[in-house]
Protein backbone atom coordinates (compact mmCIF):
# COMPACT_ATOMS: atom_id res chain seq x y z
CA UNK A 1 0.00 0.00 0.00
CA UNK A 2 2.93 2.63 0.82
CA UNK A 3 4.37 1.53 -2.31
CA UNK A 4 1.24 2.62 -4.16
CA UNK A 5 1.04 5.69 -2.59
CA UNK A 6 4.81 6.53 -3.41
CA UNK A 7 4.26 5.52 -7.00
CA UNK A 8 0.75 8.05 -7.34
CA UNK A 9 2.74 10.91 -5.40
CA UNK A 10 5.92 10.62 -8.04
CA UNK A 11 3.11 10.29 -11.10
CA UNK A 12 1.28 13.02 -9.37
CA UNK A 13 4.65 15.49 -9.28
CA UNK A 14 5.15 14.38 -13.19
CA UNK A 15 1.92 16.02 -14.36
CA UNK A 16 2.50 18.94 -12.69
CA UNK A 17 -0.23 17.99 -9.98
CA UNK A 18 2.36 18.80 -7.35
CA UNK A 19 4.63 22.08 -7.27
CA UNK A 20 6.94 23.67 -5.30
CA UNK A 21 5.80 27.08 -3.82
CA UNK A 22 9.64 28.53 -4.35
CA UNK A 23 9.29 27.93 -8.07
CA UNK A 24 5.89 29.99 -8.10
CA UNK A 25 7.59 32.76 -9.11
CA UNK A 26 6.14 36.42 -8.15
CA UNK A 27 3.25 36.84 -6.33
CA UNK A 28 0.64 39.48 -5.01
CA UNK A 29 -1.50 39.13 -1.84
CA UNK A 30 -5.41 39.81 -3.26
CA UNK A 31 -7.48 38.47 -0.45
CA UNK A 32 -7.36 36.45 2.74
CA UNK A 33 -9.90 34.33 5.06
CA UNK A 34 -10.21 32.69 8.56
CA UNK A 35 -7.46 29.95 7.34
CA UNK A 36 -5.87 31.11 4.54
CA UNK A 37 -4.48 34.00 1.92
CA UNK A 38 -4.82 34.11 -1.52
CA UNK A 39 -2.15 35.38 -3.87
CA UNK A 40 -2.07 36.06 -7.33
CA UNK A 41 0.59 34.42 -9.47
CA UNK A 42 1.92 36.69 -11.94
CA UNK A 43 4.14 34.34 -14.40
CA UNK A 44 2.90 30.73 -13.17
CA UNK A 45 1.02 28.09 -15.58
CA UNK A 46 -0.25 24.55 -14.84
CA UNK A 47 -0.18 21.84 -17.59
CA UNK A 48 -3.82 21.73 -19.20
CA UNK A 49 -5.11 25.43 -17.69
CA UNK A 50 -4.42 28.16 -19.67
CA UNK A 51 -6.14 30.54 -17.35
CA UNK A 52 -4.87 33.16 -14.84
CA UNK A 53 -4.13 31.32 -10.92
CA UNK A 54 -3.71 31.86 -7.72
CA UNK A 55 -1.87 30.58 -4.64
CA UNK A 56 -4.46 29.46 -1.67
CA UNK A 57 -1.81 29.15 1.38
CA UNK A 58 -3.03 28.28 4.57
CA UNK A 59 -2.20 30.40 7.54
CA UNK A 60 -1.73 27.88 10.22
CA UNK A 61 -1.56 24.24 10.44
CA UNK A 62 -1.68 24.16 14.55
CA UNK A 63 -5.00 26.66 13.90
CA UNK A 64 -6.71 25.42 11.57
CA UNK A 65 -5.79 21.67 11.63
CA UNK A 66 -8.79 21.21 9.40
CA UNK A 67 -8.57 23.55 6.40
CA UNK A 68 -6.61 22.20 3.50
CA UNK A 69 -5.46 18.21 4.62
CA UNK A 70 -3.07 17.10 2.44
CA UNK A 71 -4.55 14.22 1.49
CA UNK A 72 -7.94 15.46 0.81
CA UNK A 73 -6.07 17.97 -1.30
CA UNK A 74 -4.50 15.57 -3.33
CA UNK A 75 -7.90 14.17 -3.39
CA UNK A 76 -9.69 16.82 -4.67
CA UNK A 77 -7.09 17.81 -7.59
CA UNK A 78 -7.10 14.24 -8.61
CA UNK A 79 -10.51 14.29 -9.04
CA UNK A 80 -10.63 17.09 -11.02
CA UNK A 81 -8.26 15.35 -13.50
CA UNK A 82 -10.56 12.34 -13.73
CA UNK A 83 -12.92 14.49 -15.29
CA UNK A 84 -14.08 14.17 -19.14
CA UNK A 85 -12.85 17.01 -20.81
CA UNK A 86 -16.37 18.88 -20.55
CA UNK A 87 -16.72 18.21 -16.93
CA UNK A 88 -13.46 19.61 -15.75
CA UNK A 89 -14.52 23.17 -18.03
CA UNK A 90 -17.92 23.21 -16.43
CA UNK A 91 -16.21 23.07 -12.61
CA UNK A 92 -12.93 25.37 -13.56
CA UNK A 93 -15.51 28.12 -15.19
CA UNK A 94 -17.62 27.75 -11.73
CA UNK A 95 -15.03 27.06 -8.80
CA UNK A 96 -11.56 28.20 -7.43
CA UNK A 97 -10.86 24.38 -7.69
CA UNK A 98 -7.81 23.11 -6.61
CA UNK A 99 -5.61 22.55 -9.78
CA UNK A 100 -2.22 21.45 -7.74
CA UNK A 101 -1.26 20.95 -4.45
CA UNK A 102 1.59 23.14 -3.30
CA UNK A 103 4.70 21.85 -0.80
CA UNK A 104 6.77 23.79 0.98
CA UNK A 105 10.72 23.50 1.22
CA UNK A 106 10.00 19.92 3.88
CA UNK A 107 7.89 18.71 1.37
CA UNK A 108 4.99 19.55 3.93
CA UNK A 109 1.47 20.60 2.05
CA UNK A 110 1.10 24.50 2.17
CA UNK A 111 -1.61 25.25 0.18
CA UNK A 112 -2.75 24.79 -3.75
CA UNK A 113 -3.04 26.27 -6.84
CA UNK A 114 -6.77 27.62 -7.69
CA UNK A 115 -8.27 29.27 -10.91
CA UNK A 116 -8.09 33.29 -10.26
CA UNK A 117 -11.36 35.15 -10.47
CA UNK A 118 -12.27 36.81 -14.11
CA UNK A 119 -12.26 40.60 -13.82
CA UNK A 120 -16.30 40.41 -13.23
CA UNK A 121 -15.94 39.28 -9.68
CA UNK A 122 -14.18 41.99 -8.34
CA UNK A 123 -15.00 45.71 -7.20
CA UNK A 124 -13.35 48.93 -6.31
CA UNK A 125 -14.26 49.87 -2.49
CA UNK A 126 -15.56 53.04 -1.85
CA UNK A 127 -14.20 53.95 1.30
CA UNK A 128 -10.58 52.24 0.76
CA UNK A 129 -9.32 52.67 -3.16
CA UNK A 130 -5.77 52.57 -2.34
CA UNK A 131 -5.71 49.06 -2.09
CA UNK A 132 -7.39 48.02 -5.71
CA UNK A 133 -9.99 45.39 -5.81
CA UNK A 134 -11.83 42.85 -3.86
CA UNK A 135 -13.56 40.19 -4.72
CA UNK A 136 -17.55 40.52 -5.28
CA UNK A 137 -19.67 38.38 -2.41
CA UNK A 138 -23.01 37.01 -2.65
CA UNK A 139 -23.17 38.56 0.68
CA UNK A 140 -24.08 41.96 -1.59
CA UNK A 141 -26.92 40.16 -2.80
CA UNK A 142 -28.25 39.49 0.44
CA UNK A 143 -28.26 42.63 2.27
CA UNK A 144 -30.38 45.63 1.21
CA UNK A 145 -28.86 46.78 -2.25
CA UNK A 146 -28.36 50.27 -1.08
CA UNK A 147 -25.62 49.38 1.71
CA UNK A 148 -24.03 47.41 -1.67
CA UNK A 149 -24.79 50.37 -3.70
CA UNK A 150 -22.76 52.82 -0.76
CA UNK A 151 -19.76 50.36 -0.67
CA UNK A 152 -18.98 50.50 -4.46
CA UNK A 153 -20.04 46.54 -4.88
CA UNK A 154 -22.49 46.29 -7.37
CA UNK A 155 -26.51 46.96 -6.52
CA UNK A 156 -28.64 44.24 -7.48
CA UNK A 157 -32.41 45.40 -7.24
CA UNK A 158 -34.22 42.86 -4.80
CA UNK A 159 -37.00 42.63 -7.88
CA UNK A 160 -34.33 41.30 -10.31
CA UNK A 161 -35.39 37.87 -10.23
CA UNK A 162 -33.14 36.72 -13.13
CA UNK A 163 -30.12 38.07 -12.12
CA UNK A 164 -30.34 36.97 -8.40
CA UNK A 165 -31.60 33.45 -9.68
CA UNK A 166 -29.15 33.26 -12.62
CA UNK A 167 -25.82 33.46 -9.84
CA UNK A 168 -27.67 30.67 -7.88
CA UNK A 169 -28.33 28.27 -10.72
CA UNK A 170 -24.83 28.45 -11.43
CA UNK A 171 -24.07 27.57 -8.11
CA UNK A 172 -26.40 24.32 -8.34
CA UNK A 173 -24.66 23.39 -11.12
CA UNK A 174 -21.36 23.49 -9.46
CA UNK A 175 -22.97 21.03 -6.44
CA UNK A 176 -24.44 18.90 -8.41
CA UNK A 177 -21.35 17.86 -10.20
CA UNK A 178 -19.72 17.48 -6.95
CA UNK A 179 -22.60 15.71 -5.23
CA UNK A 180 -22.21 13.56 -8.22
CA UNK A 181 -18.50 12.38 -7.54
CA UNK A 182 -18.53 12.21 -4.02
CA UNK A 183 -17.39 15.30 -3.07
CA UNK A 184 -18.84 17.54 -0.21
CA UNK A 185 -17.95 21.21 -0.71
CA UNK A 186 -18.68 21.80 2.91
CA UNK A 187 -18.66 25.35 4.38
CA UNK A 188 -21.13 27.00 1.70
CA UNK A 189 -22.06 30.69 2.23
CA UNK A 190 -22.77 34.00 0.54
CA UNK A 191 -18.86 34.83 1.52
CA UNK A 192 -18.15 31.62 -0.61
CA UNK A 193 -19.79 32.60 -3.77
CA UNK A 194 -18.60 35.30 -6.05
CA UNK A 195 -20.72 37.15 -8.48
CA UNK A 196 -20.97 39.18 -11.14
CA UNK A 197 -23.34 42.00 -12.99
CA UNK A 198 -23.28 42.62 -16.68
CA UNK A 199 -25.53 41.84 -19.04
CA UNK A 200 -25.77 37.82 -17.94
CA UNK A 201 -24.97 37.23 -14.14
CA UNK A 202 -22.56 34.61 -13.38
CA UNK A 203 -21.10 33.13 -10.33
CA UNK A 204 -17.83 31.84 -9.22
CA UNK A 205 -17.20 29.69 -6.02
CA UNK A 206 -13.83 30.47 -4.11
CA UNK A 207 -12.80 27.92 -0.85
CA UNK A 208 -12.73 24.75 -2.50
CA UNK A 209 -10.09 24.08 -0.75
CA UNK A 210 -11.71 22.76 2.28
CA UNK A 211 -13.79 20.76 0.28
CA UNK A 212 -13.93 16.89 1.54
CA UNK A 213 -15.14 13.29 0.04
CA UNK A 214 -17.89 12.26 1.14
CA UNK A 215 -18.37 9.91 4.00
CA UNK A 216 -14.58 9.64 5.25
CA UNK A 217 -15.28 11.58 8.32
CA UNK A 218 -13.54 14.99 7.39
CA UNK A 219 -14.71 17.76 9.70
CA UNK A 220 -15.16 20.87 7.53
CA UNK A 221 -15.71 24.47 8.42
CA UNK A 222 -18.69 26.24 9.36
CA UNK A 223 -19.65 29.92 8.83
CA UNK A 224 -21.12 31.74 11.32
CA UNK A 225 -25.01 31.25 10.44
CA UNK A 226 -24.75 28.87 8.02
CA UNK A 227 -24.62 25.08 9.80
CA UNK A 228 -27.09 22.57 9.90
CA UNK A 229 -29.03 21.60 12.57
CA UNK A 230 -27.96 18.54 12.25
CA UNK A 231 -24.26 19.05 12.49
CA UNK A 232 -23.84 19.66 16.06
CA UNK A 233 -27.37 18.28 17.33
CA UNK A 234 -25.92 15.49 19.75
CA UNK A 235 -22.70 16.96 20.61
CA UNK A 236 -21.48 18.80 23.48
CA UNK A 237 -20.56 22.27 22.76
CA UNK A 238 -17.28 21.81 25.83
CA UNK A 239 -19.31 23.78 28.14
CA UNK A 240 -18.08 21.47 31.12
CA UNK A 241 -21.62 20.29 31.91
CA UNK A 242 -22.15 17.81 29.23
CA UNK A 243 -25.48 18.56 28.53
CA UNK A 244 -25.38 21.72 26.64
CA UNK A 245 -25.61 21.71 22.72
CA UNK A 246 -23.85 23.78 20.38
CA UNK A 247 -25.80 26.32 18.07
CA UNK A 248 -25.85 25.57 14.92
CA UNK A 249 -27.29 28.72 13.52
CA UNK A 250 -24.49 30.51 15.38
CA UNK A 251 -21.40 28.03 15.79
CA UNK A 252 -18.35 28.93 13.46
CA UNK A 253 -17.10 25.09 14.97
CA UNK A 254 -15.67 22.28 12.57
CA UNK A 255 -17.90 19.37 11.96
CA UNK A 256 -18.28 16.33 9.46
CA UNK A 257 -20.64 17.26 6.89
CA UNK A 258 -22.56 15.68 4.09
CA UNK A 259 -24.30 15.67 1.26
CA UNK A 260 -27.53 16.85 3.10
CA UNK A 261 -25.94 20.01 4.99
CA UNK A 262 -24.63 21.18 1.62
CA UNK A 263 -28.27 21.37 0.86
CA UNK A 264 -29.50 23.04 3.95
CA UNK A 265 -26.97 25.79 3.19
CA UNK A 266 -28.11 25.75 -0.98
CA UNK A 267 -31.50 26.60 0.64
CA UNK A 268 -30.44 29.11 3.25
CA UNK A 269 -28.31 30.82 0.20
CA UNK A 270 -31.20 30.54 -2.14
CA UNK A 271 -33.75 32.40 0.36
CA UNK A 272 -31.49 34.98 1.63
CA UNK A 273 -30.59 36.05 -1.90
CA UNK A 274 -33.95 35.56 -3.87
CA UNK A 275 -35.93 37.15 -0.82
CA UNK A 276 -32.97 39.52 0.84
CA UNK A 277 -33.51 40.53 4.61
CA UNK A 278 -32.02 44.08 4.22
CA UNK A 279 -31.12 45.26 7.23
CA UNK A 280 -30.68 43.34 10.35
CA UNK A 281 -32.21 40.16 8.98
CA UNK A 282 -29.19 38.40 6.90
CA UNK A 283 -29.03 35.37 9.11
CA UNK A 284 -33.08 34.64 8.60
CA UNK A 285 -33.83 31.19 8.09
CA UNK A 286 -37.44 31.65 7.38
CA UNK A 287 -38.96 29.69 4.78
CA UNK A 288 -42.29 31.72 4.52
CA UNK A 289 -40.16 34.93 2.89
CA UNK A 290 -40.49 33.29 -0.22
CA UNK A 291 -44.11 33.13 -0.11
CA UNK A 292 -44.11 36.68 -2.63
CA UNK A 293 -41.57 35.27 -4.86
CA UNK A 294 -41.67 31.64 -5.37
CA UNK A 295 -45.25 29.72 -6.75
CA UNK A 296 -46.27 26.84 -4.41
CA UNK A 297 -44.01 24.09 -6.08
CA UNK A 298 -40.85 26.80 -4.83
CA UNK A 299 -42.17 27.23 -1.32
CA UNK A 300 -42.93 23.92 -0.77
CA UNK A 301 -39.10 22.98 -1.69
CA UNK A 302 -37.79 25.33 0.25
CA UNK A 303 -39.94 24.33 3.03
CA UNK A 304 -37.95 20.62 2.79
CA UNK A 305 -34.86 22.45 2.02
CA UNK A 306 -34.85 24.06 5.63
CA UNK A 307 -36.72 20.92 7.46
CA UNK A 308 -35.80 18.61 10.16
CA UNK A 309 -35.38 15.83 7.61
CA UNK A 310 -32.41 15.59 5.31
CA UNK A 311 -33.51 12.75 3.21
CA UNK A 312 -36.36 15.22 2.04
CA UNK A 313 -33.96 18.43 0.89
CA UNK A 314 -34.14 19.11 -2.74
CA UNK A 315 -31.20 17.74 -4.82
CA UNK A 316 -28.83 20.82 -6.35
CA UNK A 317 -30.27 19.25 -9.69
CA UNK A 318 -33.78 19.72 -8.74
CA UNK A 319 -33.25 23.82 -7.53
CA UNK A 320 -31.37 23.87 -11.13
CA UNK A 321 -34.50 22.81 -12.73
CA UNK A 322 -36.71 25.10 -10.64
CA UNK A 323 -34.43 28.19 -10.73
CA UNK A 324 -33.82 27.61 -14.65
CA UNK A 325 -37.72 27.70 -15.10
CA UNK A 326 -37.77 30.83 -12.99
CA UNK A 327 -35.40 32.70 -15.08
CA UNK A 328 -37.45 31.71 -18.54
CA UNK A 329 -40.57 33.13 -16.72
CA UNK A 330 -38.98 36.25 -16.45
CA UNK A 331 -37.31 36.26 -20.21
CA UNK A 332 -40.90 36.50 -22.24
CA UNK A 333 -43.52 38.71 -21.69
CA UNK A 334 -45.37 38.59 -18.27
CA UNK A 335 -48.27 36.82 -17.79
CA UNK A 336 -51.66 38.08 -16.20
CA UNK A 337 -53.42 34.91 -14.21
CA UNK A 338 -55.87 36.85 -12.41
CA UNK A 339 -57.31 40.00 -11.19
CA UNK A 340 -59.98 40.23 -8.29
CA UNK A 341 -61.55 43.16 -6.68
CA UNK A 342 -63.28 42.78 -3.12
CA UNK A 343 -65.68 43.60 -2.03
CA UNK A 344 -67.53 43.67 -5.50
CA UNK A 345 -70.41 46.19 -4.06
CA UNK A 346 -69.29 48.59 -1.88
CA UNK A 347 -70.56 52.15 -0.78
CA UNK A 348 -69.19 55.54 -2.14
CA UNK A 349 -65.94 56.11 0.27
CA UNK A 350 -65.38 52.60 1.36
CA UNK A 351 -62.22 50.48 0.78
CA UNK A 352 -61.76 48.21 -1.18
CA UNK A 353 -58.67 45.37 -1.70
CA UNK A 354 -57.07 44.41 -5.73
CA UNK A 355 -54.90 41.48 -5.74
CA UNK A 356 -52.93 40.55 -9.08
CA UNK A 357 -51.46 37.15 -9.54
CA UNK A 358 -48.84 37.06 -12.20
CA UNK A 359 -45.21 36.01 -13.40
CA UNK A 360 -42.26 37.45 -14.69
CA UNK A 361 -43.57 41.37 -14.33
CA UNK A 362 -41.06 44.06 -13.17
CA UNK A 363 -43.51 46.78 -13.70
CA UNK A 364 -47.22 47.13 -13.12
CA UNK A 365 -49.76 49.90 -13.42
CA UNK A 366 -53.20 50.39 -11.98
CA UNK A 367 -56.04 51.79 -14.11
CA UNK A 368 -58.38 52.78 -11.71
CA UNK A 369 -61.91 54.10 -12.49
CA UNK A 370 -62.48 58.46 -11.73
CA UNK A 371 -58.94 58.64 -10.23
CA UNK A 372 -55.41 58.90 -11.33
CA UNK A 373 -53.24 55.60 -12.34
CA UNK A 374 -50.82 53.81 -9.79
CA UNK A 375 -47.44 52.49 -11.19
CA UNK A 376 -45.52 49.82 -8.99
CA UNK A 377 -42.48 48.04 -9.56
CA UNK A 378 -43.03 44.47 -8.24
CA UNK A 379 -41.25 41.32 -8.17
CA UNK A 380 -43.58 39.10 -6.84
CA UNK A 381 -46.44 36.94 -7.83
CA UNK A 382 -49.40 38.34 -5.57
CA UNK A 383 -49.25 42.46 -5.91
CA UNK A 384 -52.15 43.95 -3.65
CA UNK A 385 -53.31 47.41 -3.09
CA UNK A 386 -55.86 48.98 -1.01
CA UNK A 387 -57.75 52.25 -2.27
CA UNK A 388 -61.11 53.81 -1.86
CA UNK A 389 -63.43 53.40 -4.27
CA UNK A 390 -65.15 56.36 -5.95
CA UNK A 391 -66.55 55.32 -9.37
CA UNK A 392 -68.53 51.86 -10.59
CA UNK A 393 -66.74 50.25 -13.07
CA UNK A 394 -63.53 47.46 -13.99
CA UNK A 395 -59.84 48.29 -13.03
CA UNK A 396 -57.55 47.56 -15.26
CA UNK A 397 -54.21 46.64 -14.91
CA UNK A 398 -50.74 46.51 -17.21
CA UNK A 399 -47.44 44.20 -16.13
CA UNK A 400 -44.55 44.54 -18.23
CA UNK A 401 -40.96 43.84 -18.48
CA UNK A 402 -37.70 44.13 -20.65
CA UNK A 403 -39.42 41.44 -23.26
CA UNK A 404 -43.04 42.71 -24.01
CA UNK A 405 -46.47 44.09 -22.03
CA UNK A 406 -49.98 42.49 -21.13
CA UNK A 407 -53.12 44.28 -19.58
CA UNK A 408 -56.09 42.56 -18.21
CA UNK A 409 -59.23 43.87 -16.20
CA UNK A 410 -60.82 43.09 -13.38
CA UNK A 411 -64.11 41.88 -12.46
CA UNK A 412 -67.05 44.87 -12.20
CA UNK A 413 -66.76 47.05 -8.97
CA UNK A 414 -70.75 48.98 -8.17
CA UNK A 415 -69.81 51.92 -5.86
CA UNK A 416 -73.21 53.28 -4.89
CA UNK A 417 -73.67 56.91 -3.85
CA UNK A 418 -74.09 57.89 -0.04
CA UNK A 419 -77.82 59.60 -0.25
CA UNK A 420 -77.66 63.32 0.72
CA UNK A 421 -79.95 63.91 3.74
CA UNK A 422 -82.99 66.27 3.02
CA UNK A 423 -84.69 68.92 5.00
CA UNK A 424 -87.17 68.21 6.94
CA UNK A 425 -89.65 71.23 7.88
CA UNK A 426 -90.34 70.87 12.14
CA UNK A 427 -92.73 73.04 13.63
CA UNK A 428 -91.55 75.50 16.56
CA UNK A 429 -92.85 74.60 19.90
CA UNK A 430 -94.59 77.26 21.80
CA UNK A 431 -93.15 77.40 24.77
CA UNK A 432 -95.47 80.16 26.47
CA UNK A 433 -98.04 77.16 26.14
CA UNK A 434 -95.55 74.39 27.28
CA UNK A 435 -95.51 76.16 30.91
CA UNK A 436 -98.92 76.26 31.29
CA UNK A 437 -98.56 72.38 31.43
CA UNK A 438 -96.20 71.72 33.65
CA UNK A 439 -96.96 70.90 37.31
CA UNK A 440 -97.54 73.65 39.83
CA UNK A 441 -94.25 73.17 42.25
CA UNK A 442 -95.27 75.59 45.19
CA UNK A 443 -97.71 72.55 46.98
CA UNK A 444 -94.92 69.91 46.92
CA UNK A 445 -92.77 72.52 48.47
CA UNK A 446 -94.71 73.56 51.50
CA UNK A 447 -95.32 70.30 52.14
CA UNK A 448 -91.58 69.44 52.52
CA UNK A 449 -90.27 72.42 54.19
CA UNK A 450 -89.02 74.54 51.37
CA UNK A 451 -90.12 78.00 51.79
CA UNK A 452 -91.83 79.99 49.06
CA UNK A 453 -89.23 82.66 49.07
CA UNK A 454 -86.00 79.97 48.82
CA UNK A 455 -88.43 78.55 46.01
CA UNK A 456 -88.91 81.24 44.12
CA UNK A 457 -85.45 82.03 43.69
CA UNK A 458 -84.46 79.24 41.31
CA UNK A 459 -85.42 77.52 37.58
CA UNK A 460 -87.28 75.04 37.51
CA UNK A 461 -84.63 72.26 37.01
CA UNK A 462 -83.13 73.81 40.69
CA UNK A 463 -86.33 73.61 42.21
CA UNK A 464 -87.39 70.24 41.32
CA UNK A 465 -83.49 68.92 41.91
CA UNK A 466 -84.09 70.64 45.80
CA UNK A 467 -87.36 68.57 46.00
CA UNK A 468 -85.41 65.19 44.88
CA UNK A 469 -82.62 66.18 47.50
CA UNK A 470 -85.31 66.82 50.62
CA UNK A 471 -87.83 64.13 49.46
CA UNK A 472 -84.38 61.79 49.70
CA UNK A 473 -83.46 63.03 53.15
CA UNK A 474 -86.50 62.65 54.85
CA UNK A 475 -86.94 59.13 53.31
CA UNK A 476 -87.03 56.49 56.04
CA UNK A 477 -85.03 53.67 54.71
CA UNK A 478 -86.61 50.34 53.99
CA UNK A 479 -85.30 48.36 56.48
CA UNK A 480 -86.73 51.05 59.11
CA UNK A 481 -90.35 50.59 57.72
CA UNK A 482 -89.85 46.76 58.06
CA UNK A 483 -88.84 47.23 61.65
CA UNK A 484 -91.95 49.98 62.66
CA UNK A 485 -94.53 47.65 60.96
CA UNK A 486 -93.15 44.35 62.57
CA UNK A 487 -93.25 46.38 66.25
CA UNK A 488 -97.47 47.61 65.33
CA UNK A 489 -98.19 43.70 64.75
CA UNK A 490 -96.27 42.76 68.23
CA UNK A 491 -98.10 45.28 70.35
CA UNK A 492 -101.12 44.56 68.37
CA UNK A 493 -100.79 41.18 69.93
CA UNK A 494 -99.95 42.23 73.40
CA UNK A 495 -102.85 44.69 73.74
CA UNK A 496 -105.60 43.11 73.32
CA UNK A 497 -106.33 43.34 69.27
CA UNK A 498 -105.69 46.75 69.03
CA UNK A 499 -105.73 45.91 65.14
CA UNK A 500 -106.99 42.98 63.61
CA UNK A 501 -105.23 40.09 62.71
CA UNK A 502 -104.49 39.79 59.04
CA UNK A 503 -106.76 36.52 58.82
CA UNK A 504 -109.51 38.13 60.72
CA UNK A 505 -109.24 41.38 58.13
CA UNK A 506 -109.27 39.25 55.07
CA UNK A 507 -112.72 37.47 56.79
CA UNK A 508 -114.07 40.64 57.36
CA UNK A 509 -113.65 41.86 53.55
CA UNK A 510 -115.18 38.59 51.94
CA UNK A 511 -118.20 38.78 55.12
CA UNK A 512 -119.02 42.27 53.44
CA UNK A 513 -118.96 40.70 49.66
CA UNK A 514 -121.20 38.35 50.59
CA UNK A 515 -123.97 39.08 53.15
CA UNK A 516 -126.05 36.53 54.13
Amino acid sequence: MAEELGQQAIVSRGAGIRVREVDLGARALIGSGAATEVHRLEAFTVPGYLGGLALVRIRDRETTPTHGDSAVLAQLVAMRWGLDARERALLDGLAAWPLAVVEGEGGDVVGCLVPLAAHPFYYLPADDTKHGKVPQQAKWLVVAPKRARRAGAAAVGERDVVARSTVLARVCLLLELLHRHGVVYGDLSDRAVLFGAGDVAEAFVVGCEGAAIAGDGTPQRNSAGWAAPEAFGDEDDGGGDGDEKTDAALSTAPSVQTVATDLYKLGLLILRVLAPAGDGLERSRDADRVRGVLDETGQRMMQDALGEEPGDRPTAAEWYAYLRGLIVENLEAPVIRSVTVTPALVAEGDEVRLEVALTGARQLTIELPGRADITREVGARIVSERFTARQSGRIGVRARNDHGETAALSNVVRVLPVPEPSRVAVEAPDVAAMLGALPDLAPLEAAVGISADAAGDGSLAERVSALQERIGADALPLNELLRIGLEAERVSRERDALFPSFEEFLGDITDSKNPR
